[in-house]
This record gives C-alpha cells, sequence and structure tokens, in this order.
C-alpha cells in the first residue's frame, strides 16, 4: 500500500481541471497513474482518457501502471502529443477539410522527396516559418502535400488546431469518447500543443496537467515553461504544489532548490552530500581521474554496483573524452546516426535494437506503442507480435533484414535508401552497435545531461562546470562583458543533472579547458558553482 503525502492525496481526489507542478522525485507519475485508475472505474465502457506523455518510453511506463489489478484502459488512449494529433484528429477528420482521402504518414526533413521539400521551402520562404497566426495561409500548400500521401511533422499540432476548430464531426468523436485529457512535462509544450489543449478544454474535455518550470530544457524545439504559468494563472484551474522530493538526498535538494533563490527556506541537514570538486588539468585529465574516484566513491556510498554511478556530461565531445581515458566499465550513451534521423522508421528501429538486446522489454510493449487503441483484430495483432519477437531470436547478420521487415508489417512503408545504409552501417561496426546493450551491473553510464532526464543514480558525478562552457558564455562588445545566452535553460538543465542523484553529487570543475580551437585555456569555476544562497551547502574537494 503506497503511502500518499497530503499533496499528493489532494491531487488525486481533484475533480475538476488540475495543474500539478511536481519537484523532481516527488512521484508524479504515479500520482497520474493513481488518478487515471480511479477515473477508468467511473466511466462507460466506450469511454476512456487521453494520457500524453513526452517519449513513447515514459507512455508505455504509464499505460503499464494503470493497468495494474487489472484495471480496464482499453477505450484510453496513451502517446504522445503528435501520435494523439495523427490518429485522432488527422487520419480520421482531415476528410471533412480537404474533401479527399490519402493514407498519411508523418515525414522527417530526411524523408521529404525533392517534390515535397521545393514545395515547403517555397512557402516558408515566402512567409515563413508556420506559427498560429500564419496557418491559415499554409493550407493550400498543406493540402497539396496532403494529397500526394505528405504530412510534414512540424505542421503536426497546427493542422491538427484547425481540424479540430473546424470540425464538428472530431468535436463530437472527441467528446464521446474522452473524458479527460492527461498531459505530462508540461513545460515542454510548444505554443501550438497548448492551443490545442485549450481547444480540448473548451469542448468540455477536463483538463491535467503536470510540469515544473524548472526542468525545462528544450528551449531550442520552441517549448516554453510559460505556457505552464499561463495555466497556473487560470482561475478555471486549480492549482496543487508537490513539492516533497522522495529521491534525493536532503542536502541534494536543498543544493537544487538554492540554484533558483537564495532566500528558498531548506531543510535542517548536519550531513552534506554535495561536493565542489577542483581538478587539476584539463577536461581529459578528469577523465582519467575519474578512474580512481569510482572505486571510492561505490565504497563510501555503498554503491552496490557501478551502474548506479551517472557521469554526465553538458555535450556530446564530453563522452569522447571519456571514451578516450576510461579505463574502468562504462556505458557512454551517444546519439548516433539511426537516431539523429528522427524518422518513424528510424524510431523503431532504435527501439527493435533495445529489445534485442534488453530481455526486460516486451514484445507487447512495442505492440501497444505501434497499433491503434482501437484495434481489434487479434490476427494483425499476433502479426506484429510474432514480427518483433523475431529482432530478438535472429544472428546479427540477418539482423538488418529483419528490422526491415519488421517495420514494413509495424508502419506499413519501406525505409528510404539513407535510413537503411545507415542501419547496415550500425549493424557491421560491433562498437556502435553495443550501445544498444543495457548497461551492466559493473558498468558506470556515461551520458548528456539531456539525455539523464528522467533517470536516477545513487551518485551523479557532473562534469564541465567551468567558465565559457556551462553556461554557455559568449563574447561581449567589451572583454569585461558576460554574456549567457542560453542562461535560464542551461540552470534548469545543471537542476535536472543534479537532481538525478539520490545518495551524492559530485560537481567538477577543471583548473584548465580545452577550447573550441584544441587549445588549452585557463578555466575559471563555472558561475553556477557561486550563485548566491550556495554557502555552506557543499563540501570543497581538490584532485
Amino acid at each position: 500500500m503506497i503511502d500518499f503525502t497530503d499533496g499528493q492525496i489532494d491531487a488525486i481526489k481533484y475533480p475538476g481541471n488540475l495543474v500539478i507542478t511536481a519537484c523532481p522525485g516527488s512521484g508524479k507519475t504515479t500520482v497520474i497513474s493513481e488518478k487515471i485508475r480511479n477515473e477508468v472505474d467511473s466511466l462507460k465502457r466506450h469511454q476512456g482518457i487521453v494520457a500524453i506523455t513526452f517519449t513513447r518510453k515514459a507512455s508505455m511506463e504509464l499505460s503499464e501502471r494503470c493497468k495494474r489489478q487489472g484495471k480496464d484502459v482499453k477505450a484510453s488512449f496513451f502517446g504522445t502529443i503528435d501520435a494523439f494529433c495523427i490518429s485522432e484528429i488527422i487520419l480520421p477528420f482531415s476528410k471533412f477539410i480537404f474533401n479527399c482521402t490519402s493514407k498519411q504518414e508523418p515525414k522527417f526533413p530526411d524523408e521529404l522527396s525533392s517534390q515535397e521539400k521545393e514545395a515547403i521551402d517555397e512557402i516558408e520562404q515566402q512567409i515563413g516559418e508556420m506559427t498560429s497566426e500564419n496557418f491559415e495561409s499554409y493550407l493550400a500548400t498543406i493540402e497539396e502535400l496532403y494529397k500526394i500521401g505528405c504530412l510534414y511533422f512540424p505542421y503536426i499540432p497546427f493542422l491538427a488546431n484547425h481540424i479540430l476548430s473546424k470540425s464538428e464531426a472530431c468535436r463530437r468523436y472527441i467528446k464521446a469518447r474522452y473524458s479527460t485529457v492527461y498531459i505530462d512535462e508540461y513545460q515542454d509544450t510548444s505554443a501550438a500543443q497548448h492551443q490545442l489543449f485549450l481547444q480540448l478544454l473548451k469542448i468540455n474535455i477536463r483538463g491535467v496537467c503536470v510540469g515544473d518550470v524548472q526542468q525545462s530544457i528544450y528551449g531550442w524545439r520552441k517549448s516554453s515553461p510559460e505556457f505552464l504559468k499561463q495555466l497556473v494563472a487560470l482561475s478555471s484551474f486549480h492549482h496543487i504544489a508537490i513539492s516533497m522530493n522522495h529521491r534525493c538526498h536532503i542536502s541534494i535538494s536543498n543544493y537544487a532548490n538554492r540554484l533558483f533563490s537564495s532566500s528558498v527556506s531548506i531543510s535542517e541537514c548536519d550531513d552534506l552530500r554535495v561536493y565542489q570538486i577542483l581538478m587539476d588539468g584539463t577536461e581529459l585529465d578528469a577523465a582519467e581521474k575519474i578512474n580512481k574516484i569510482v572505486p571510492q566513491i561505490a565504497k563510501k556510498f555503498a554503491v552496490k554496483s557501478n551502474s548506479n554511478i551517472g557521469i554526465l556530461t553538458r555535450y556530446n565531445s564530453g563522452l569522447k573524452r571519456l571514451r578516450e581515458k576510461l579505463s574502468i566499465p562504462c556505458k557512454i550513451f551517444f546519439d548516433d546516426d539511426l537516431t539523429k534521423i528522427e524518422s518513424k522508421i528510424s524510431q523503431l528501429w532504435v527501439l527493435l535494437l533495445e529489445y534485442k538486446f534488453n530481455n526486460e522489454l516486451l514484445a507487447d510493449d512495442i505492440v501497444n506503442a505501434y497499433s491503434s487503441v482501437s484495434d481489434g483484430n487479434r490476427g494483425r495483432i499476433r502479426s506484429l507480435r510474432d514480427s518483433i519477437k523475431k529482432v530478438r531470436s535472429v544472428a546479427v547478420d540477418e539482423l538488418e533484414e529483419c528490422l526491415v521487415a519488421a517495420s514494413t508489417v509495424l508502419l506499413d512503408k519501406l525505409p528510404t535508401a539513407y535510413e537503411q545504409d545507415v542501419l547496415r552501417r550500425i549493424i557491421n561496426d560491433r562498437e556502435a552497435l553495443n550501445y544498444y546493450l543495457p548497461a551492466t551491473q559493473d558498468q558506470v553510464q556515461c551520458m548528456t545531461l539531456h539525455k539523464s532526464k528522467g533517470l536516477e543514480f545513487d551518485v551523479v558525478i557532473h562534469l564541465d562546470l567551468v567558465d565559457w562552457v556551462f553556461p554557455k558564455r559568449v563574447p561581449g562588445k567589451s572583454y569585461s562583458d558576460r554574456v549567457f545566452p542560453d542562461w535560464e535553460q542551461d540552470l534548469n538543465l545543471h537542476y535536472v543533472g543534479i537532481t538525478r542523484a539520490k545518495n551524492a553529487c559530485f560537481l567538477v570543475h577543471t583548473s584548465k579547458r580545452i577550447n573550441a580551437s584544441g587549445e588549452t585555456k585557463n578555466a575559471s569555476p563555472s558561475d553556477f558553482l557561486g550563485l548566491p544562497g550556495l554557502e555552506n551547502l557543499f563540501k570543497s574537494l581538490n584532485r
């Protein structure tokens, strides 16, 4: 039996529109799943809820939690915002807007034909990048692309908004089918996605959103925490803050909370578990010294396996230095060429490669992610499951053919020559293929701060905390100017990194740094390490 806090209980029981601001380690996924589980019991058989998550992985986790103890969520939708827009709005109702039917698959930039790319380039040059204000001017081009089978990925939320506002049939369907829309990670919502959420509220769909302004780290994707702040300010929404961090040691929570304000109250704590470490030398020297430090840290904090230690860098260049200098067993999570394509096929292949090498992943998790919530064709579901299971059993020299066959069955489309070439190169490169293996118990886990979002470790070693590197600094008009173009996003990212740590966090700065030209320069500590209010909340070490 879960022992919920008063704040969690209030959030679970509140019946109306609700915005939950939840700090790291506050148990927000548990709260959302419990709220959904309670709600589905009261719904009619044909009704469900919409649960929007930032990633498919988060969606599968939430879905599995909601199904526990036999809860019926078959009529509900679990997935990303783009998947919801496509399956529940665009595909069934675009015919009322374009007066034609055409099977659409979303396309990423790398998947566009020359004809499609030319049409998009032309309209963007004439009008500029698509916004809610200029969408109407894009409609003719969108219809032209639609009729030749192209649904351009960046246009999806805009088109869904348009269809929902213009199609009475769409509004009636959504209202009859779904009672509530739940959206997680609302701080990472874009303007078009926020507009869609508000439209759903207008047709009397209840809204529940969860987010944390301080974990907004995807500004480059045009997401903004301002939309979460707007919901908190709306009189039509009740706001509940779940602010108890159940994950981190008290000293880590104290330090992390003081990053944003020196006046934030902190909890009493005599045992400091945050360490600022000055390491002599460059980032390469620091990477080499970690080989000796990790066994000492593991012993001091009784870490049962090295896989519970996370080493976080700001950029992929930091991971390359770790790969060069680490002699202890390690698992380095790079973004390879397959993940960079970001097409629907490449995303599926990444998931299937992870499934092949990780026995904890289930075939049904992938089936649920790639079949419609209303798909009742048992023969098709069986075929999907068989295609997925085959991936785990085939030899590596048969893997390319098997993955192509699986994506054809699950997505009903063939890969481009470029996608298949990238897949072939990864399969034939043993080191690249090893990236898809899960970390073994003796391997420390190395990744960028962005990739660490949503994870947790017993101990975190946070690298790259030197001036110019993190936060990113650029030259000003004079030498004395200190210009930080991404201060807020970088500070949020620093906060995310620190709050991955449960028992101890080591913040590393070096006496020297390697600049973009490969030159070695003297280095000063990151401005983040000297923020007001952090005094007496950490221990200082030299190496």
